[in-house]
């Protein structure tokens, strides 16, 4: 009897194994589309034999199968290489998105309204000046030609200082999302160890966990390591941020000395302490010890807002190579506009030594694109500009009145004036807006390459953890197969108990 009940819970099993593999499948199914979720299968095992009550001289039969657990189909392996690449791809798509903004600011594509423009416009004015010296009207136009060219650089360097402003703020934004994922990782860590500590599955929280960690892993870069017990440990840039349910933070110090330009209010991100309340600080110097990001969208917007060389180009390089431009052109134009002699109005004499553009506080170091202006005795009068190299004496001769020899020195500057590495001011320009194109170009190939290899590893992830409908439907009609066969295998066993039960004892009668 033993033997024949034996088989009936053999066959339970098998019912119990088919109809917990179904329903998994139709979870796996129902979450096909669903962002981050992980396919599970059903750990099937064979029941070790019955041994302790059969019989002297047989032989022991298994108890069947049964479901032992619930995994998931994951590769470790696959998830820290794509989230390593996750960083690399956070850097350049966000590098490349802000330079084309970047670029389309200081759009020189345009046919009107450009710096490039108003540079050339500038230009013609002071070729002009060269023919008519004498006239109002050419004087007025070279006048206005170099508010508007002061003008343009103001406006692109306000709009690159917006734009770094603009960066500053997003690093705080970036830096409070980061602390609310580290946050949430601390907590679904708690969540997952109280469930598996008492012997339940937390695969949809795992999911989620590691949806946070491909999410983090795009903003910085990230390590981290569970232990044996499922203890997961995530460090941030080399610094332990989350030790299982414990989740540190990072905070924002506003002193300005994160940026190179060292603005008040610009961010610098260290780390929180808990124990003092406060940043952590170095020991040597009692400074904060700040962290500069070495991947993720936080590690590009960091570059944009402080990078200051050829090698980081960021707001503050930009803004170099236009304050170069426009210091350059403000020492140039004076040292020779000063040497020159302006037309004598209202009573005066013809004066030497006029500046054509202003020098704050008298050192061209002050001079920057953000401030260059034309000087208070040119915006006065356009006779202020010295187009003579001689004194200028409107009751004179025709030849004793003036000449056009100063405005011919100031044309000449438009040739042959060495800026930085060019030899003047015009293909230094061109250069400055190549470059910027350069670097544009630089980041979206970078993305595109990054998109590639990203694409690669996701693909292989999905190729293991993603859900594929025909797959599971095959598995379905095979789980159905075998609830059926264990169905059957239940009848001819009950239907054995009823032979035996109602049979015995009625041979003969």
């Amino acid at each position: 009897m033993s033997g024949i009940f034996y088989g009936l819970e053999i066959a339970r099993r098998g019912l119990s194994v088919s109809q917990r593999a179904i329903q998994l499948t139709g979870h796996n199914v129902a979450n096909a589309d669903t962002k981050g979720y992980t396919r599970q299968r059903l750990v099937i095992e064979s029941v070790y034999p019955n041994t302790g009550s059969r019989l002297a001289g047989t032989f022991a039969i298994g108890g069947g199968a049964e479901a032992t657990s619930v995994e998931q189909l994951r590769s470790a392996y696959i998830d820290r290489q794509l989230r390593g690449e996750y960083a690399s791809l956070g850097e350049w798509t966000t590098r490349a998105e802000e330079m084309q903004f970047i670029e389309s600011i200081l759009d020189e594509t345009a046919k009107t309204g450009t710096l490039s423009q108003a540079l050339a416009d500038f230009y013609q004015s002071v070729a002009k000046l060269t023919t008519d010296p004498d006239s109002g009207e050419v004087r007025t136009n070279m006048q206005q030609n170099a508010i508007k060219l002061c003008e343009k650089l103001n406006y692109y360097y306000e709009k690159l200082v917006d734009v770094q402003n603009l960066y500053n703020d997003t690093i705080k934004v970036q830096v409070d999302q980061i602390n609310d994922k580290l946050a949430q990782i601390a907590s679904y860590n708690k969540e997952i160890f109280a469930y598996e500590l008492g012997g339940q599955t937390a695969a949809e929280l795992r999911d989620r966990r590691n949806l946070l960690l491909d999410e983090l892993a795009q903003m910085v870069s990230i390590s981290y390591s569970e232990d044996d017990e499922g203890r997961l440990s995530v460090f941030v840039e080399g610094h332990l941020m989350v030790e299982h349910i414990e989740a540190g933070r990072l905070e924002l110090v506003a002193d300005g000395t994160g940026a190179v330009s060292g603005t008040p209010g610009y961010y610098s991100v260290c780390i929180y302490d808990p124990a003092t309340k406060d940043v952590v600080k170095d020991p040597d110097t009692g400074e904060p010890v700040k962290i500069k990001a070495s991947g993720g969208s936080l590690k590009a917007y960091q570059d944009l807002r402080d990078g200051d060389n050829v090698d980081n180009v960021g707001v503050p390089y930009l803004m170099e190579q236009l304050n170069t431009l426009a210091r350059s052109l403000a020492k140039s134009f004076n040292e020779v506009h000063e040497q020159g002699y302006t037309i004598p109005y209202g009573g005066g004499t013809s004066k030497t030594g006029v500046r054509l553009f202003a020098v704050p506080d008298d050192d061209y170091a002050n001079v920057n694109a953000g401030n260059i202006a034309l000087s208070a005795d040119v915006l006065e009068s356009p006779l202020n500009i010295a187009a003579s190299s001689r004194p200028v004496d409107l009751n004179a001769e025709d030849t004793q009145k003036g000449n056009n020899e100063n405005a011919l020195a100031l044309y000449a500057l438009t040739r042959s004036t060495s800026i930085e590495t060019v030899s003047n001011f015009q293909d230094f320009l061109k250069s400055f807006v190549v470059q910027v194109g350069i670097t544009s170009a630089s980041a979206q190939e970078m993305s595109k390459s990054q998109t590639i290899i990203v694409d690669n590893l996701e693909s292989r992830r999905e190729s293991i953890s993603g859900v594929s409908i025909d797959e599971e439907m095959i598995n379905l009609v095979s789980f159905q197969y075998a609830y059926a066969a264990a169905s059957r295998v239940l009848t001819a066993v009950d239907e054995t108990l009823e032979t035996l039960i109602n049979g015995t004892g009625r041979v003969g009668r």
